[in-house]
């Protein structure tokens, strides 16, 4: 079987992460490890070049993605990383298609603040258009 877990580097995505790779090591399911960076520019800062905000998203998820690959080689368990700018509940549910995943596990929540709020409309999301079984991990 093959499962995607959802990450942004919370601490409620890297319990989503735990769980996922605590079932893969029980029952060898293929793993991916996934990260969305929603690229976006701040309203009203027109005096900057939008890249320079696309590429610290870009260095962002990279190390968000590399944190959770380090826990599932600690782990003992290969894992793939995918890593796709766009908005994080499309984006999941099309990685979920593209490579046949069977569950996806997410946090209920991500981040504090107002972004903690939009991770908890992800795994809304999520369950609502996912082709496949979700697990929302608290």
């Amino acid at each position: 079987m093959k499962i995607l877990v959802a990450t942004d580097g919370s601490q409620a995505s890297d319990k989503a992460v735990d769980v996922a790779l605590a079932r893969a090591r029980l029952t060898g399911d293929q793993v991916i490890i996934a990260n969305v960076s929603e690229i976006f520019c701040p309203v009203g800062v027109t005096e900057l070049d939008p890249t320079v905000f696309e590429e610290a998203s870009r260095k962002e998820s990279a190390a968000i993605i590399a944190a959770a690959m380090a826990r599932a080689k600690s782990a003992g368990i290969e894992a793939q990383a995918v890593q796709e700018p766009g908005s994080p509940a499309d984006t999941l549910v099309s990685i979920a298609k593209r490579e046949g995943v069977e569950e996806i596990f997410i946090a209920s929540h991500g981040r504090h603040g107002l972004a903690r709020f939009a991770m908890g409309s992800v795994s809304t999301r999520v369950v609502e258009w996912a082709p496949c079984t979700v697990t929302v991990v608290k």
